[in-house]
């Protein structure tokens, strides 16, 4: 039986570092999307990005996000128990991108896609934000320093 629970853990990690990399290449490829929108005058151009901010969104970052937390947050269960500061403080940082992507991020690009305008400097911002906080929970799962 321990070694079913093991082999059943290891799949569920497999599955939860391929959909944190699904969320990974939303929010990098969204940041630059951003960036690049932002230096742009032609209104066409800026359109575009909108939408492609947009695509990656919907069919990166928050399927990603979703997924991968669900995923994790089964690990720290099983394998942890929830014991472990480093747990709680990559928690928190899921419940902060997540709940930036659905609560800001959604409604300001859903917003500029109808009005055809671009995206608020707010929105674009939290992409960055939410890289670095992919970036330290990736640390606090990698080296579990407290």
């Amino acid at each position: 039986m321990g070694g079913l629970l093991q082999s059943g853990i290891w799949w569920i990690r497999t599955l939860h570092i391929i959909t944190a990399l699904w969320l990974t290449a939303g929010v990098f490829a969204s940041a630059v999307v951003f960036a690049l929108q932002k230096r742009t005058s032609d209104p066409a151009a800026r359109a575009f990005a909108t939408k492609v901010a947009w695509r990656l969104l919907t069919v990166y970052t928050l399927p990603g996000a979703l997924i991968s937390g669900a995923l994790g947050i089964y690990q720290a269960m099983a394998r942890f128990g929830f014991q472990g500061g480093w747990i709680h403080a990559s928690l928190t940082l899921w419940l902060i991108l997540l709940a930036t992507t659905l609560f800001v991020q959604m409604p300001k690009i859903r917003e500029a896609l109808r009005t055809g305008g671009t995206v608020p400097p707010v929105a674009a911002m939290l992409s960055h934000v939410n890289a670095l906080l992919i970036v330290l929970m990736v640390f606090l799962m990698a080296f579990k320093p407290f």
